[in-house]
């Protein structure tokens, strides 16, 4: 169990010298790290261009370069590395077998089939984080805050804002409401786990100024998380808070020797915070919005087992999901090893009887990341795609027990994987670059703290 304490290094200031003693291939990458966090909402095609610049400088830095400078070995021997390397040997080796034995009309696509490989992406990040620009690590992560805000400043227009202030559901241009509500799910996570350390890292000149700031972003993260009205971002809020609780008080009671005065001030601070939110809600009907949502989805096996055999219709959210988890059970009996490739959903329902013209016309994907894996990769392929989910829980712990990762940063990530696999449970982020960043950019950041060396400074 770590004994550091949850805030205690400040949150940027860092030695500026400390960036030109490294290589060039260095420093471009920080740069491309740098933009790949800040950039994917207000600059999809400058994110992209980074997300290219790391892979190829990872390769330089890793596979020429990095004999000398140590960086080949710790890479060629991270467990999370090694599991991406089998997806990709996997998925290689699937797709000569989907050559040979799908049947004709099924046709995996190849852009899909790289969204499988994307978990690399967090490996990349989480290198960056904790290993070649450790001491910018959350400077580069209030980045990722920072291009919410610029998002929502300078491209969504007035009219989102009008709608979610008359209490219409509203998706303030992120795909849909479902993808907005996990940026700000996650968002509001982030700020509650990390509002003492932003606070106590400012100056005392600057703290009074800084408080208000914290408190005004979550108020607008909130208000918007709110405005999406989405059923699954909620419970995984709710899976969020609970794990989040749990997690702080076991923390407390186990370091309960620590100073009564620091808990009680951080104590308070959350109250507050969760005090203003409340008051918010309140303040803009938000009992009604949360109702709505959920009137009329209660679920029962019989309604299940009583979906028609073909040519169902359904309406209703719960029922596109329903029949969809019904038939992909159909199809993973067929090829339960390696599924039907990447991408086939679609051609899977478009040859169905089971589902109308009108569903085919509306729907090509499971809404459902852990299904939708299993239709595609099968059982082989879930089941690195699962190592890599336990090794990051694994590693969570583990550089917690050893010292390298903050309190907080512990509860965070514990609250944040119960919101991820909630969300995830009643969409399928994984085909989306939406969740594809998120997963990189949250869960590199976590796994950077097992990446980081054992003497190095546990708040950093």
């Amino acid at each position: 169990m770590s004994s550091s304490p949850m805030v205690k290094a400040p949150f940027l200031s860092k030695p500026a010298s400390w960036l030109f003693q490294k290589s060039h291939g260095e420093k471009l990458f920080v740069a491309a790290l740098a933009i790949y966090i800040f950039s994917y909402l207000p600059a999809l095609a400058a994110y992209r261009d980074a997300e290219s610049v790391m892979i190829l400088v990872f390769l330089w830095l890793v596979f020429v370069a990095g004999r000398k400078t140590g960086l080949r070995s710790r890479v060629l021997h991270d467990p999370l590395f090694l599991t991406c390397v089998a997806m990709l040997v996997f998925l290689i080796l699937a797709r000569l077998w989907y050559t040979y034995s799908l049947p004709p009309g099924i046709d995996p696509e190849i852009r899909e089939t790289r969204y499988f490989l994307k978990p690399i992406m967090a490996f990349l990040v989480a290198l960056g984080l904790g290993v070649i620009a450790r001491p910018y690590r959350w400077a580069l992560m209030f980045l990722s805050i920072l291009g919410l805000a610029v998002y929502l400043l300078t491209t969504v227009g007035t009219h989102y804002w009008s709608n979610a202030l008359a209490g219409r559901r509203t998706d303030f241009g992120i795909h849909n409401a479902q993808h907005t509500a996990m940026f700000f799910g996650a968002a509001l996570i982030g700020i509650v786990c990390f509002m003492a350390r932003t606070v106590n890292a400012s100056s005392s000149r600057w703290r009074l100024a800084t408080m208000p700031a914290v408190v005004l972003t979550f108020a607008v993260v909130a208000f918007g998380f709110t405005a999406t009205e989405t059923r699954a971002a909620w419970l995984g809020l709710f899976m969020a808070g609970t794990i989040g609780l749990v997690t702080t008080a076991s923390l407390m009671w186990i370091s309960r020797k620590k100073i009564y005065k620091e808990r009680t001030s951080k104590a308070i601070v959350v109250l507050a915070l969760l005090l203003m939110f409340g008051t918010l809600l309140a303040g803009l009907n938000t009992s009604e919005r949360f109702k709505d949502p959920f009137n009329h989805q209660t679920l029962t096996l019989e309604q299940y087992f009583a979906i028609p055999d073909y040519n169902s219709d359904p309406r209703t959210s719960r029922g596109v999901r329903l029949l969809s988890w019904r038939v992909a059970l159909e199809w993973l009996k067929e090829r339960p090893l390696v599924g039907w490739g990447p991408g086939s959903a679609e051609d899977l329902i478009d040859h169905s009887d089971f589902f109308s013209d009108w569903f085919k016309k509306n729907f090509g994907h499971m809404h459902d990341s852990f299904v939708e894996s299993l239709v595609a990769n099968g059982l082989l392929g879930s089941a690195i795609q699962l190592a890599m989910i336990i090794w990051l829980g694994v590693a969570t712990f583990i550089a917690h027990r050893k010292g390298r990762m903050p309190d907080d940063v512990f509860v965070f990530a514990l609250s944040f994987f119960g919101f991820w696999v909630a969300i995830n449970l009643f969409e399928s982020y994984i085909l989306y670059t939406t969740g594809h960043y998120i997963n990189a950019v949250v869960g590199g950041f976590i796994y950077s703290f097992y990446l980081q060396s054992h003497d190095e400074d546990v708040n950093q």
